[in-house]
């Protein structure tokens, strides 16, 4: 019997095999590799095998794996770009003593002692990734963060979090908050030019660090909660038809599923209460991005504008990018190239001191976006953003 091998906190990856009894080693290294598949009359397995800097090209060995060759070539044009030069693994733990791991990416042209803007992403677990491929891609959401920011002279991080019950966007906080002081505490990140996004579960844990932080200077939020109370009876499949929601309500969500919340807003009002990130929004201090589909079935449309909306009434710095029917990730590639230079004019301005677009100065009023152009000129058909200053 073959087995793949995983090293948890290592995160090499590797071949065993059990033999007669005996299980034994094939190989194992710093890289990531798929499930091979075996020659029908042969023992020769066909695999990947990937780094964050090796294309997972197509692979063949013998039954040792210790002499394999790739048998492809998919991705030489990686050579004309800037790439990552040096992924570091972190650990650091939460206020309860969680052994927790993330890793950062580090630009070609970073040097020893030079102190770099950083962006910061989180979910439950995103170490396991260590030694796979990223390639560029237009994104989808706020969860990302796009490996071509690397080539744009940022470091960036992927956080893991421990989770509890009923306490979850303070535990994505306490992590996100650990990851970082560790990154600083490295030398690697200059700790004034911090950002952090996040998308859906992410999301919502996005919009609480922006309400309750104080280490990063602008924040990304996508499609997320801000409200629990009223999410937990919103119901997910009002687009059921249109927009693949569902069908069901938040409330299972909540108690027992990803939410992990395992009590109702009317059993501890003052929990959901507490971890919503509109109770906070007079206390926020930095920039945020808000971006969101109009169609979205499973976190309303209702939250991100409610949240924008909030932090305008208390005279926050928002900015809200509505894609009309779009879902719960975007889908269309113009409006995926849209958020994507969105994302990066947001931050570069705000991380790396670039001129404010003239989204972010004057934003798109309602009568121009009607007329089919934006503030600057684009066709809105090409972009699908709605803006709003």
């Amino acid at each position: 019997m073959l087995f793949e091998t995983f090293g948890e906190y290592t995160k090499d990856g590797g071949f065993a095999r059990l033999e007669n009894g005996k299980f034994t080693e094939l190989v194992r290294d710093a890289a990531s590799y798929t499930t091979p598949s075996r020659a029908a009359h042969a023992d020769k397995y066909l695999f990947t095998r990937q780094t964050f800097t090796e294309f997972p090209d197509l692979r063949v060995s013998g039954a040792t794996f210790a002499d394999s060759k790739k048998i492809t070539d998919a991705n030489p044009q990686q050579a004309d770009y800037k790439w990552v030069a040096k992924r570091v693994l972190i650990e650091y733990k939460d206020k309860d003593g969680h052994r927790l791991q993330g890793f950062m990416s580090l630009p070609e042209d970073w040097q020893p002692g030079k102190k770099l803007p950083m962006l910061v992403s989180f979910y439950e677990k995103n170490s396991q990734n260590f030694n796979r491929y990223t390639a560029p891609s237009y994104i989808t959401g706020m969860g990302a963060l796009p490996v071509e920011a690397v080539s744009r002279g940022y470091i960036t991080m992927f956080a893991d979090v421990y989770y509890h019950t009923g306490t979850s966007h303070s535990d994505q906080l306490n992590a996100v908050e650990a990851a970082t002081k560790k990154a600083i505490e490295l030398g690697y990140v200059d700790p004034k030019h911090i950002g952090v996004n996040g998308h859906s579960y992410g999301g919502e844990g996005a919009a609480f660090i922006a309400t309750r932080s104080r280490m990063f200077a602008a924040v990304g939020v996508g499609a997320g909660v801000t409200d629990l109370f009223t999410d937990f009876s919103q119901e997910w499949g009002w687009s059921y038809t249109v927009n693949g929601g569902s069908g069901e309500n938040g409330n299972q969500y909540y108690m027992g599923g990803q939410g992990r919340w395992g009590f109702s807003p009317w059993e501890k009002p003052e929990v959901y209460h507490f971890e919503s990130a509109l109770t906070h929004v007079p206390e926020v201090t930095q920039p945020i991005l808000i971006m969101h589909g109009t169609a979205d079935p499973t976190v309303s449309f209702i939250e991100g504008e409610n949240f924008y909306n909030a932090l305008r009434f208390n005279g926050k710095e928002a900015y809200l990018l509505a894609y009309p029917g779009e879902g719960h990730g975007l889908r269309g590639l113009a409006n995926r190239k849209d958020l994507t230079g969105r994302y990066f004019e947001f931050f570069d301005h705000f991380l790396k001191g670039a001129p404010a677009p003239k989204w972010m100065t004057d934003g798109v009023p309602y009568l121009v976006k009607a007329q089919g152009s934006n503030a600057s000129g684009t066709p809105a058909a090409a972009t699908g953003a709605g803006i709003v200053p």
